[in-house]
């Protein structure tokens, strides 16, 4: 009797310490999960930060996985041939494809001209960004807004005096970090 009741006491004392040793996890868990939510908000901070300075120094490219036509028909592109490149007050847009030899010697057209009418929203809530400039060229004037979100990833529209749109999907690069082939501008 007296070796039933031990078993039952120790079972008891053995079920305690599980118990306090699975709240213990859980507290570090907790912490654990803490900690990550920290790290991956400072990470965004930083990379929203970096963003910004990105945009207000005026020297980047959007470089385009795909290109959506205004049906919505969406297609993968060329990112080397198909990009819009700000340098300060100096704008390329550039369509493409590597089928052709086209109009500007890369499959497509090349227009340059002079950024106007910039307006940069941000919204430090959301992380993200809202970039609307207007580009004269010699062929048309076009008006572009870019959504961008803290990581770079960008949606532009670009519309003209022209019937259509065109709309690039991809992502923000620094001038010096894009590799791109830039055709005959007319």
């Amino acid at each position: 009797m007296r070796s039933i009741l031990l078993i039952i006491i120790a079972l008891f004392l053995s079920t305690g310490i599980n118990a306090q040793h699975t709240k213990l996890t859980k507290e570090q868990k907790q912490e654990v999960a803490l900690k990550k939510k920290a790290e991956r908000n400072a990470k965004i901070d930083s990379t929203y930060k970096e963003t910004a300075k990105l945009l207000e120094g005026r020297r980047f490219i959007l470089q385009a996985d795909y290109l959506r036509n205004r049906s919505g028909y969406q297609r993968p592109s060329s990112q080397t041939l198909n990009f819009i490149s700000i340098d300060s007050l100096a704008a390329v847009i550039q369509i493409g494809s590597n089928q052709a030899a086209g109009y500007n010697g890369v499959g497509g057209i090349t227009n340059e001209g002079k950024v106007t009418n910039w307006k940069l929203d941000k919204n430090d809530k959301k992380k993200t960004f809202t970039l609307n400039f207007t580009v004269p060229t010699n062929f048309d004037v076009y008006d572009i807004v870019i959504y961008i979100d803290y990581e770079k990833r960008a949606s532009a529209t670009i519309t003209g005096m022209r019937a259509g749109r065109i709309t690039y999907e991809g992502y923000l690069r620094a001038l010096e970090d894009a590799t791109i082939f830039k055709g005959m501008s007319h």
